[in-house]
C-alpha cells in the first residue's frame, strides 16, 4: 500500500482535507496535529470551513409560499423529500394548524418512513459502512492487519454475548446474499463495496424502500404530491399491499443490520478488552477506536413520524396528542412522535448527559444562529432587514423571540477570501459559508441558563434523546401505539430504550431463527455500555463507530414508525375515512400569529443526516400566490459544521455566551470539536490508528470520523497540502468492475 503514495506529507504544518464530497455545501477540514512519538499522532486543532454559498434563502424570497414547498426539495439530491416535508409543516403552522386528515397524514408517514429507512440503510452499507470493511483492515497502511486477524478468530456469537440488543435471544450466525457469516471478519468482508454480501443485499433493500416511497411521492428526491394539508396520492388497498411486501423484507434486513453493527461496534471499541483489539492499541499509548471521534454529550433531536392517533402513555404524566400542525400544541404532538425529540446536554465531564427538554417549543425558543466566523453581515439593527421581520418580538404564544432566532435572521452574504490557514485571508478571521447554530437550553418555555452550546445532530443524537426520555418525574415509562401493537419502553435510569418489531418471514431476506418472530430490540447508550463493559473505567458519549451502531438502531426504530403508519392507514380505510388532503389551493390562508403582520411557521423533524429545520415568515392572505418573506433553513450538517463562536451577545434573555467548558476550547463547532477533542471534558483529539509511516499517512481517520455523522460524506477526499500538491484518495480498491457488476445482477435477479 505504501508504494502507491505519490507525495510525502508534512504534518508539522496544518493540512487541509477538502472537499469531503457530496456534502452541502462543500466542506474543508483544516487539521493541525501533535506528533507524540514514533508514528503516534493526535489532532490538536481543527477548523471546518464550508466553501460554497448556495443562496436558497435569498432566491426563495417573495416566491409564492406553496412553490417554496417544491423548491425546498432542491436543497439536496439525496434527501430532498425531507426538506419538502418540513416546509409543508412550517406552512401548515403558518395557516394556523392546517393539518392533513388522518389518512393523509399516515400516507405521508408511509412515504417518509420508507425514505428514512432507505437513506440510513444506504449509509450503513455503502456510504459510511465501507470505512469499516476489510478493505481497510486487510491492506497494510490503513488499520493494522493484526486487527483483521483477530476478527477472523472472533465468532459473532462471542461478541453478541456482550450485547443487550436482542433480549429474546442472539443469533450465532447471519446470512447475507447466500453467504453465511460466523466471524467478525466475515462481516468486514461483507461490507466491501459492490462485491460484499452485505453490500449486495443492502442494495436490494435500498431499491425496495425507494419503491415504497415512490408509491406515494411519485418522484424522489423531489416529490410532486405534498401540499399544505395533505398529499395528492390516496392510500389504497392495492398500494398498501405493495408497501407491505417491501416493509416485510425491509424490516427483516433492519433486524440483521442492528446485529452486524452491534458486532462491529463491540469488537472494535472493545471497552472490556475482551477481544484483543484494545490490547493491541494499548501498546501504542492507549490509542483506540473508543477514542476515534468522541466529544461531549450535547445532542439535538427533533424526533419524527407524526401520528394521527396519539399513543397511550404509562404513567400518564407526559402529555401527548395527535399532530394538528399548531404551534400551541407543538410540544404535545412532538412527544407523540414514534421517534421522540430531545435536547441533551452534558455540563460536566464526570457526569452523564441529561435531557433538558423533550418539547419542540422549548427547542425552537432556544435556537440561535451566529455569523462571527461566517461570510455574512450581521442582520441585527441592519436597515436591509424588512420591518415585518426585524420587528418580530413574540412567538405565536407570546414568548420573547431572540434577535438571533432564524425567524429574525436575514441572509446578507459577505464574500471574503478564506486564506490558508483558514481565516487568514481577511481581516475578520472569517472562514466558512456555514452559519453557527447554537442552542440555549429552555424548559417550560423559559431559559435554564444564559449559556449556549454547540450540539451534535445525527442518529447518535436521536438515540441519546430516546434513552433519556422523559427523565423526570418518571424515569421509566411506556408509549404504546395500539393500532400496530408497537410498544416502546424508555428507562433513563439505565439509559436504554426497548421496542418491538413484528414477525418477518421472507423468501428474499434470510433471517436466523432468533430474529424471525416478533422480537424486542434494545439500545443502551455508549455511556452506560462503556462503563458496564469496562467496570466503570471508561465513560464514552459517542465515537465514530458508535454513531454507526446508533444509526442501525435508529432505522430499526423508524421501522416501527412504518408499521404504525401502515396499520393506521388500513384502519382509516376500513372505517371509510378516505380523504388524504384538505380543501384546495384557494382555501390556503396564512394567518397573523405574532406582533407584526406576518404568519410564522416552523418545521422540525429528523432527516437521515439529523435534525432538520425550516422556519417561515409569510405574508398574510389566501390562495396559492401569497409570497414568502423570509424562508430560512438549517440543515443538520450546518448544526455540525458551524464554525467558532467565542463572543458574548446581548439577547432577549440578557447576555448570553458560550458555556465555559466550551468557550475555553476556542468556541469550536461540532465537527471541529470531534476532530480536535475537548481537553476540558478529558477528551483528546482523534488519534492516528494506522501503522502507515507518518510521512505517508493520509489522515483517513479524520474523513471516516466525519462520514460517521452523515450520508452525504461519501466517495473520497482530496488532501491539499501547503505546497499545493493534491492527491485523490478513493474509498475503495482496484477491482474488476465488470465481474462485480455481473455478481450484483446475478444476486438482484435471484431476489427479484
Amino acid at each position: 500500500m505504501a508504494s502507491s503514495y505519490l507525495f510525502k506529507y508534512d504534518w508539522t504544518k496544518p493540512v487541509v482535507i477538502e472537499p469531503i464530497v457530496r456534502i452541502k455545501p462543500e466542506l474543508g477540514i483544516q487539521v493541525s496535529v501533535n506528533i507524540e512519538g514514533q508514528n503516534q499522532v493526535r489532532a490538536v486543532e481543527a477548523y471546518a470551513g464550508a466553501g460554497m454559498f448556495r443562496g436558497f434563502e435569498i432566491f426563495m424570497r417573495n416566491k409564492p409560499a406553496p412553490d417554496v414547498i417544491m423548491l425546498s426539495s432542491r436543497e439536496c439530491g439525496i434527501c430532498g423529500e425531507h426538506h419538502q416535508f418540513i416546509e409543508r409543516m412550517a406552512q401548515e403552522m403558518a395557516m394556523g394548524g392546517y393539518a392533513p386528515p388522518p389518512l393523509g397524514l399516515e400516507t405521508i408517514m408511509l412515504a417518509n418512513d420508507a425514505a428514512m429507512m432507505y437513506d440510513h440503510t444506504a449509509h450503513l452499507t455503502a456510504l459510511g459502512g465501507p470505512d469499516w470493511s476489510s478493505l481497510f483492515f486487510k491492506i497494510a497502511g490503513y488499520y493494522p492487519p493484526e486487527i483483521y486477524q483477530l476478527a477472523q478468530q472472533t465468532p459473532i456469537s462471542k461478541v453478541l454475548e456482550y450485547s443487550e440488543a436482542f433480549p429474546n435471544g442472539v443469533p450465532s450466525e447471519l446470512k447475507f446474499s447466500g453467504v453465511t457469516m460466523r466471524t467478525v471478519a466475515d462481516i468486514m468482508d461483507g461490507l466491501v463495496p459492490i462485491i460484499g454480501a452485505i453490500w449486495l443485499e443492502g442494495a436490494y433493500v435500498w431499491r425496495i424502500f425507494h419503491e415504497a416511497e415512490l408509491l406515494y411521492y411519485l418522484r424522489i428526491p423531489h416529490p410532486i404530491t405534498m401540499v399544505p394539508g395533505g398529499i395528492g396520492v390516496p392510500a389504497t388497498v392495492e398500494n398498501l399491499q405493495q408497501y407491505l411486501q417491501r416493509l416485510v423484507d425491509g424490516t427483516a434486513y433492519l433486524k440483521k443490520q442492528v446485529a452486524y453493527w452491534e458486532v462491529l461496534n463491540l469488537f472494535l471499541t472493545d471497552y472490556g478488552n475482551a477481544f484483543g483489539v484494545q490490547a493491541y492499541y494499548d501498546k501504542y499509548s492507549n490509542l483506540g477506536f473508543a477514542e476515534m471521534g468522541n466529544r461531549p454529550g450535547n445532542y439535538l433531536s427533533y424526533g419524527q413520524s407524526d401520528v394521527a392517533e396519539p399513543p397511550s402513555v404509562t404513567p400518564s404524566s407526559t402529555s401527548v396528542m395527535e399532530y394538528d400542525a399548531t404551534y400551541e400544541n407543538m410540544g404535545a404532538w412532538g412527544r407523540a412522535r414514534v421517534v421522540k425529540p430531545g435536547l441533551v446536554i452534558q455540563t460536566s465531564p464526570n457526569s452523564p448527559p441529561q435531557l433538558v427538554t423533550n418539547s419542540l417549543t422549548d427547542i425552537n425558543l432556544g435556537m440561535r444562529q451566529f455569523i462571527e466566523s461566517s461570510f455574512y453581515e450581521d442582520w441585527v439593527n441592519n436597515p436591509q432587514v424588512p420591518s415585518e421581520v426585524s420587528g418580530i418580538s413574540q412567538d405565536p404564544i407570546g414568548n420573547p423571540v431572540s434577535d438571533y432566532h432564524p425567524w429574525k435572521k436575514w441572509t446578507i452574504p459577505m464574500p471574503l477570501a478564506r486564506g490558508y490557514p483558514f481565516g487568514s485571508g481577511n481581516s475578520q478571521n472569517k472562514y466558512s459559508w456555514a452559519v453557527s447554530p447554537r442552542i440555549v437550553p429552555y424548559s417550560g418555555h423559559k431559559p435554564t441558563m444564559n449559556y449556549f452550546f454547540n450540539v451534535e445532530a445525527d442518529p447518535q443524537a436521536v438515540m441519546w434523546a430516546q434513552v433519556l426520555q422523559p427523565q423526570a418525574p418518571d424515569p421509566i415509562y411506556t408509549s404504546t401505539y395500539s393500532v400496530a401493537g408497537i410498544e416502546i419502553q424508555y428507562n433513563s435510569n439505565e439509559q436504554s430504550v426497548t421496542w418491538n418489531l413484528p414477525q418477518t418471514v421472507s423468501s428474499r431476506i434470510v433471517l436466523p431463527p432468533e430474529l424471525q418472530g416478533e422480537i424486542d430490540i434494545k439500545y443502551v447508550s455508549p455511556w452506560a455500555l462503556s462503563s458496564k463493559l469496562s467496570n466503570g473505567t471508561i465513560n464514552v458519549t459517542t465515537n465514530a463507530v458508535e454513531r454507526m451502531r446508533a444509526r442501525a438502531h435508529a432505522v430499526a426504530l423508524e421501522g416501527s414508525g412504518g408499521w404504525i403508519a401502515w396499520f393506521a392507514a388500513v384502519k382509516y380505510l376500513t372505517q371509510g375515512q378516505t380523504a388524504v388532503s384538505r380543501g384546495n389551493q384557494y382555501d390556503w390562508t396564512y394567518k397573523k400569529n405574532t406582533n407584526t403582520d406576518v404568519a410564522l411557521g416552523v418545521g422540525l423533524k429528523e432527516a437521515p443526516r439529523g435534525a432538520q429545520w425550516h422556519s417561515e415568515v409569510i405574508a398574510l392572505g389566501s390562495g396559492p400566490t401569497v409570497p414568502t418573506i423570509n424562508p430560512q433553513q438549517q440543515q443538520p450538517t450546518t448544526v455540525n459544521s458551524g464554525p467558532r463562536v467565542v463572543n458574548s451577545y446581548q439577547d432577549v434573555i440578557g447576555e448570553i455566551k458560550p458555556f465555559p467548558l466550551l468557550a475555553q476550547n476556542d468556541g469550536v463547532g461540532t465537527f471541529e470539536e470531534v476532530i480536535q477533542g475537548n481537553p476540558r471534558y478529558n477528551i483528546n483529539g482523534i488519534p492516528k490508528l494506522t501503522v502507515t509511516p507518518l510521512e505517508q499517512w493520509d489522515g483517513f481517520e479524520f474523513a471516516s470520523t466525519l462520514r460517521s455523522f452523515d450520508p452525504c460524506f461519501v466517495c473520497g477526499v482530496h488532501v491539499v497540502l501547503p505546497n499545493g500538491k493534491v492527491r485523490y484518495i478513493t474509498l475503495g480498491a482496484p477491482i474488476d468492475l465488470s465481474e462485480s457488476i455481473k455478481t450484483f445482477y446475478k444476486f438482484a435477479m435471484r431476489v427479484k
